[in-house]
């Protein structure tokens, strides 16, 4: 019992230092990430933080995580929640994305600076693969495409990043429209495809190249009919 109490507690204390820690990152940038800095934040020891995280590294890549798993539960939710209901797909992200912006404001500054962070800390870029691969997963199944959801899931970044930059009053429902108009605006719609049956066949001439260009305006149009049967304008 004993025992479970002092890891009862310890979780306690890191998940404290955590949230100091990406509090920091968000209202001063990656760069002002320290022991010392927690610690004062957290109004704890320097050596309580020092325990948990024993090198600059271990915390900042710590921080990055947690800051990142907010966010990737709220995309899993996103999935469970799309799987029975695809169509509304556009609507379920615009929502979650203006929520980034709102009630998840300091860990998603927090995963940007990260971002940032991960073009010259290879140890950050897993982190950030997992979060692209992730979004991505959730879109591809109504964009119907890996490449237009890998496109989307980036793009869909930009604006975030936009909104949390501008932070104006009316930020929320610019990004919500944005993104919701971006997913459906790359969704792959199937070409209808025309029946071979409904194109005639071609005749000698048409063979030979010697068709008139009337005969051949003729044959064109008659196809069209065939395929919308409203009158071809001449």
């Amino acid at each position: 019992m004993k025992a479970d109490g002092r890891l009862s507690r310890g979780t306690t204390r890191k998940t404290l230092l955590l949230d100091a820690a990406v509090r920091i990152v968000a209202g001063f940038g990656a760069n002002t990430l320290t022991h010392r800095a927690v610690a004062k934040s957290a109004q704890v020891s320097l050596a309580s933080v020092t325990y948990h995280f024993p090198s600059s590294e271990a915390l900042r890549s710590a921080t990055y995580e947690y800051a990142g798993s907010q966010i990737g539960q709220e995309l899993v939710r996103l999935v469970l929640e799309t799987a029975s209901n695809l169509e509304a797909l556009p609507d379920i992200c615009a929502d979650f994305t203006a929520r980034l912006v709102t009630d998840h404001r300091i860990n998603t500054m927090t995963v940007f600076e990260m971002i940032v962070a991960a073009g010259h800390d290879p140890q950050l870029s897993p982190v950030t693969r997992l979060l692209n691969e992730r979004l991505a997963k959730l879109l591809e199944p109504y964009l119907g495409s890996n490449t237009a959801a890998h496109t989307v899931s980036a793009a869909m970044q930009g604006l975030v990043l936009t909104a949390l930059a501008i932070d104006r009053p009316n930020s929320r429902k610019w990004l919500r429209s944005s993104v919701s108009d971006l997913i459906r605006r790359y969704r792959i719609v199937p070409s209808r495809q025309v029946p071979n049956d409904s194109i005639p066949s071609p005749t000698r001439q048409e063979k030979n190249g010697t068709v008139p260009h009337t005969t051949q305006r003729d044959r064109l149009d008659d196809c069209v009919r065939r395929v919308n049967p409203r009158r071809v304008a001449r």
